[in-house]
């Protein structure tokens, strides 16, 4: 029934909710006011990216009336408001808006408000409006006849394309954590193997890690593109080029600390597997650094509470993810095999050795992605009953029993394969159930790719 859900997102369009919802305005959606507003006011649900939002006002007619340059609310950073530089008459007017969040995900909408009397402007308290945006590409439909519910669209940030760019990242950034891990946790508890075998593992895991660090950068730049995409189709935004999402947004300063950190990587990697140990420094380096940008690329950067907490938890999400899954995968195609090159016994005690060096190391990293786990959902969901009433919390629970799954998976290993290692069949039980494991962990990622798509 999991793998059925899991098929539906690929094969199955689906709505998505912005990530920026307008939680309310000044005017209110739909109100009437005596007097001229002199500020149009937004509150969304995240905090905008100044640089990409957009407001613009007009009459029932068609006639555009001009705005003056968005400010950002000091004392809210939710909040945006533009200056009405002249009276309006009284009529109906429509306010259409379109911006992104922190995490890159353009929204969009409009509302109306009626103008009673015009004359000498006075600034309307605060309401609540019942707005409903609509998101993605396209051009914000116009509220008409007191009508202030919005028609939505589908969200380009939750579609395949854009969610496999992410999941292929997350696999990306998994390995090359994974890598640096077993080179520099496993590796030196492993007592029983030669110097010469410990250089090759590490000559291995090196051209692993080049390989992750080409997916990073393959990923990242992926994702600039998509996002330009994104940003292009919205009205208002025509023109905006990788380069500018790169440096004025961010999510693209993340974007660029990715690619920065994994070029830095890449080369580390390149002159490790020539045997220079130093370079093994910049890499691990690098991979903190790494750990750090899915948190101010997504929804923890986003979050309008706790927002330093969300990216710290998020940052130990990761690395605990990758010290688990990402060197268990470094062990299976380097430390292995390289093993079973070994003649005689000295094989299955090398891989003992290892799987052994290795297990506690999973433990605490499986604790440290189930902690920060349960933070982050807590965050985000306000209530539990989201979990199997939202989008988000469906695709979360989703992802909570493909991790089940797994700890059970790597709790057969710890009880019932591990103790077998001296042995062939050992051995082989061993690879047959972690290549089920890390499948198992593919389809993780893939869900994560998708669930970071949609609003909370």
């Amino acid at each position: 029934m999991r793998f059925a859900c899991l098929l539906l997102l690929f094969l199955w369009p689906t709505r998505a909710w912005a990530h920026a919802h307008l939680k309310r305005s000044e005017p209110a959606a739909g109100s009437k006011v005596e007097t001229s507003p002199q500020l149009i006011r937004l509150w969304f649900s995240e905090q905008p990216e100044l640089s990409v939002t957009f407001v613009s006002l007009k009459a029932a007619d068609g006639k555009e009336f001009t705005l003056g340059g968005l400010q950002r609310d000091s004392a809210n950073p939710l909040s945006v408001s533009a200056r009405v530089s002249l009276p309006l008459p009284p009529g109906r007017y429509t306010v259409a808006w379109r911006t992104a969040a922190s995490d890159g995900h353009p929204s969009q909408g409009t509302f109306g408000f009626v103008v009673l009397n015009g004359s000498v402007p006075a600034t309307v308290p605060a309401q609540t409006g019942g707005l409903s945006p609509t998101t993605g590409a396209g051009s914000a439909t116009p509220a008409t006849s007191g009508n202030t519910e919005n028609l939505e669209k589908a969200d380009a940030a939750a579609s395949v394309s854009n969610s496999l760019a992410r999941a292929f990242s997350f696999v990306g950034l998994l390995a090359l954590i994974g890598v640096v891990a077993f080179r520099t946790l496993v590796l030196p508890r492993t007592n029983v193997i030669t110097e010469e075998m410990r250089a090759r593992m590490e000559h291995r895991a090196a051209f692993l890690g080049l390989m992750a660090s080409v997916v990073v950068i393959a990923s990242a730049l992926a994702r600039l593109f998509l996002e330009s995409e994104m940003m292009s189709a919205m009205a208002g935004m025509h023109g905006m080029s990788m380069a500018d999402m790169a440096m004025h947004t961010r999510w693209g300063f993340a974007l660029r600390l990715e690619l920065g950190a994994a070029t830095v990587a890449a080369v580390s990697f390149i002159l490790a597997a020539r045997r220079l140990t130093v370079a093994w420094l910049p890499a691990g380096l690098s991979a903190i650094a790494l750990a750090v940008t899915p948190a101010l690329a997504g929804h923890a950067a986003a979050s309008p509470r706790f927002t330093s907490l969300m990216i710290g938890t998020d940052f130990l999400h990761v690395l605990g993810g990758a010290s688990w899954l990402g060197n268990l995968l470094a062990i299976m195609l380097v430390g292995v095999p390289i093993a079973l090159t070994l003649d005689g016994p000295g094989r299955w005690e090398t891989i003992a050795s290892l799987v052994n060096s290795f297990s506690p190391i999973a433990l605490a990293s499986a604790a440290i992605v189930g902690a920060s786990g349960v933070i982050a959902s807590w965050v985000h969901l306000e209530h539990v009953s989201a979990l199997w009433e939202t989008s988000y919390g469906q695709v979360l629970l989703l992802k909570l029993a493909l991790v089940a799954l797994t700890l059970i998976i790597g709790a057969y290993n710890f009880r019932r394969v591990q103790p077998q290692l001296v042995r062939e069949e050992g051995a082989v039980r061993l690879r047959r159930s972690a290549a089920i494991e890390l499948s198992v962990g593919s389809l993780i990622l893939l869900v994560t790719g998708f669930l970071t798509g949609i609003s909370p």
